[in-house]
């Protein structure tokens, strides 16, 4: 299993950017970038999901997740739902940014729960 690292949020947030969205926001400690907002289960303190990035895109919120292979399926699951049905009230999009070797899996996930998601690789 792969980890995310830095280098995965700076080239996500450089396609971000260089699509043309604005206000990007990325869920690393770096001085360049301020952290998206955390979303919480009500009445659950320890239930906390961060994107991994959000950026605006003519007035309309989208998200974007960094999506590599896990044996926690529903809890990607849950947290790619989430930020769809977000995305989907803002009229944004949620985009998965798929590195090299976790396309396949991502693509099962997507089609295999109707989660409305932009595949792109990374």
């Amino acid at each position: 299993m792969s980890e995310k690292d830095k280098s995965m949020y700076e080239k996500a947030a450089d396609w971000v950017r260089r699509k043309g969205y604005s206000t990007v926001k990325v869920n690393i400690d770096a001085e360049d970038f301020e952290k998206p907002a955390s979303l919480s289960h009500a009445g659950e303190a320890e239930t906390v999901i961060t994107p991994d990035l959000t950026a605006m895109m003519r007035g309309n919120k989208c998200y974007f997740d960094i999506a590599l292979k896990t044996d926690d399926q529903r809890s990607l699951v849950t947290r790619w739902k989430l930020f769809d049905r977000l995305a989907a009230m803002r009229e944004g999009k949620l985009v998965l940014f798929t590195p090299h070797g976790h396309r396949a899996f991502v693509q099962r996930l997507v089609k295999g729960n109707e989660i409305n998601a932009v595949l792109v690789n990374l």
